[in-house]
C-alpha cells in the first residue's frame, strides 16, 4: 500500500466530526455525501469508508487504509478534501 502516506489524519477527524455533525444516523454509522462514519465501542477508533476503501484511525493518529487500487484510494482522498472545506 504504498500511497498510505496521503492520508491527513487530521483532515481525517474533521471530516469525521462533519459527518457525525450534519450526516444522517442510521444502524451502522453516520452518512454524509458518500461516506459512512462510525466509532468502537470506547470511541478511541474511528472509521471512515466508501463502498471502496475503509480508513481506520485508532489512538495517537495511528491508522491503516483497506483499499483494492490507487485510483480508489486518490478518490477517498480527494473525497476527504472536499469535505474537510
Amino acid at each position: 500500500m504504498e500511497q498510505e502516506h496521503k492520508i491527513d489524519v487530521k483532515q481525517a477527524l474533521r471530516v469525521f466530526d462533519r459527518i457525525t455533525r450534519e450526516g444522517e444516523k442510521r444502524d451502522d454509522g453516520w452518512h454524509y455525501r458518500g461516506l459512512t462514519a462510525e466509532t468502537d465501542f470506547d470511541g478511541y477508533t474511528v472509521l471512515i469508508s466508501s463502498p471502496k476503501v475503509r480508513l481506520t484511525v485508532f489512538f495517537h493518529n495511528k491508522y491503516t487504509v483497506d483499499y483494492k487500487n490507487a485510483h480508489e484510494l486518490g478518490e477517498f482522498v480527494e473525497l476527504l478534501k472536499k469535505l474537510d472545506k
